[in-house]
């Protein structure tokens, strides 16, 4: 991943996605641009280019060695706000997008606040701010309680659509898709392949009830969903059967083990938090080796393997 998509991918996770007219403050919006641009050199490590330290206001208000950093209240007269306009800063082909600048000019022009009093002293790193730690993604996941008067409506057939509803109240349902159409987005969401012309005539007829239950119940044991959806975290991993990197472009003769090991656990429904467990920490879990190896350890050295 190059640095202007991990820029992207930061800024995404932390930052406030609409002010709302809320103030700008430094911890909610400026700090998640400084951490994809800026803090490589003002603040991740202990050396400081031009020891500046962008990790507090108080720190840009002290500056470095090119005198303060920011002028509260004063964007046009805030050394760093020159740097980031003209292209200086970051060094390198990479530009701070035009409406991150923009905020940044606003938070300074609003007297760069912070949400809360600084500490006197912090120590090496970045850490983590309560806002990053607060992010949706990180919390537990919790049942959203419905009222009766939520899932009582004739339309309203499951949670998903009580919880449509109560965010979107005044945006009516679609018409429901025909049953063809059901049976298609099924197929190709859930293996990626169409059915056979048989296996679409049997569900178009199927007078069950509960045929779509069935039909997703079907699907999902099929050995074609983990090939379906191995794919995404494959991906995600690097995955390939050769090195790819030189022109040699050298073999890699038991890659594929790692693969159909990926197809299986999404097959087997292994735990997500053991799925990601066993790929850092197989060789931990294996335990002590001597002899043939088990057929669990086997699998577990084969989810390390690939890392």
């Amino acid at each position: 991943m190059n640095r202007a998509s991990c820029a992207a991918l930061v800024l995404i996770c932390f930052c406030g996605q609409s002010r709302a007219g809320e103030p700008l403050t430094y911890e909610q919006h400026i700090r998640p641009i400084f951490r994809a641009h800026c803090f490589d050199c003002h603040g991740a490590t202990d050396q400081l280019e031009g020891s500046l330290d962008l990790r507090q206001v108080r720190l840009m208000k002290q500056g470095g060695e090119s005198g303060p950093a920011i002028d509260p209240g004063n964007p046009n007269e805030s050394f760093l706000l020159e740097r980031v306009r003209s292209g200086e800063m970051p060094p390198g082909e990479h530009r701070v997008p035009e409406d991150e600048i923009a905020t940044i000019e606003s938070w300074i022009a609003e007297g760069a606040k912070t949400a809360r009093d600084e500490p006197e002293e912090i120590g090496p790193g970045l850490g983590i701010t309560i806002e990053e730690r607060s992010f949706w993604a990180f919390q537990p996941i919790n049942r959203p309680e419905l009222s009766i008067a939520e899932t009582t409506s004739a339309r309203i057939r499951n949670p998903i659509d009580a919880l449509v509803r109560r965010n979107q109240p005044e945006q009516p349902f679609r018409a429901d898709a025909d049953r063809r159409t059901l049976i298609l987005r099924a197929y190709f969401d859930l293996i990626g392949l169409p059915p056979e012309p048989e296996a679409l005539q049997r569900w178009e007829v199927d007078q069950r009830e509960d045929w779509y239950d069935r039909l997703l119940t079907e699907l999902l044991s099929s050995p074609h969903y983990g090939e379906r959806w191995a794919r995404h975290w494959l991906d995600v991993a690097g995955y390939a059967d050769s090195e790819g990197y030189t022109t040699a472009d050298a073999v890699r003769p038991w890659a594929w083990k790692y693969r159909d090991w990926v197809i299986r656990s999404l097959n087997d429904d292994k735990p997500i938090d053991q799925f990601v467990t066993e790929q850092l920490a197989g060789d931990e879990l294996a335990g002590p080796r001597s002899g043939d190896l088990t057929e669990q350890q086997i699998e577990l050295l084969t989810a390390t393997g690939f890392l």
